[in-house]
């Protein structure tokens, strides 16, 4: 009977692992959506770990917690809308292996040069998605869904970005003893900041 089973499982995964989708035409993109799909859950655990960072009570800011928050939640939108295309084409969605982000690297950054760090990440990702457009360039249909679910967004994500780390700088602008100017990203300016982007996000 034991050998019986064993026979029946194996055929089955030589079944599954040479499956054919019926729906699939005129679609080339498995490896690099795969490869976008797992850059969106990468993103969306730097996010995660930024929420859990500014939530925590030595560090206190709550608005960019709730930021950080809205922003792996949309992460996980943009992953599970690509794995959703993926199956609608025929494609093949592979399961990522995502990395758990390095939470301690936060404790030696300012709010400025952490924001400076999500923007660099964001146009990694955008840059990316543009690779994913470019392999549709024979795929019509895959071109018109990444250009309609995700490259204004992400365009407008690097302008707001861009925009909050000018306003930190500028709010936490302070006058050095030799005339020079510095942004502390600390302080009452950053307070401010924060209490917007809390109510921004609430």
């Amino acid at each position: 009977m034991l050998h019986k089973v064993i026979i029946i499982g194996v055929i089955f995964q030589l079944a599954s692992a040479n499956l054919q989708s019926r729906a699939r035409q005129n679609f080339n993109c498995d490896d690099i959506v795969n490869n976008q799909i797992a850059k969106e859950f990468e993103a969306s655990q730097i996010y995660l770990s930024l929420a859990n960072y500014f939530g925590h009570d030595r560090v206190a800011l709550d608005g960019f917690a709730k930021m950080f928050k809205h922003s792996w939640k949309e992460e996980l939108e943009h992953a599970q809308k690509l794995i959703e295309y993926g199956l609608l084409r025929g494609s093949k969605v592979d399961t990522p292996s995502v990395p758990k982000p390095d939470d301690s690297i936060w404790l030696d950054k300012n709010a400025c040069q952490i924001v400076e760090y999500v923007l660099n990440l964001e146009k990694s990702v955008n840059s990316h998605l543009l690779k994913v457009h470019k392999c549709g360039e024979s795929d019509p249909q895959l071109q018109d869904f990444i250009e309609g679910e995700y490259l204004k967004e992400q365009v407008e994500a690097n302008k707001e970005l861009s925009d909050l780390l000018s306003r930190l700088e500028r709010t936490t602008m302070h006058l050095k003893s030799d005339g020079s100017k510095t942004a502390l990203c600390d302080g009452l300016g950053l307070h401010i900041i924060d209490q917007e982007l809390s109510k921004k996000f609430a």
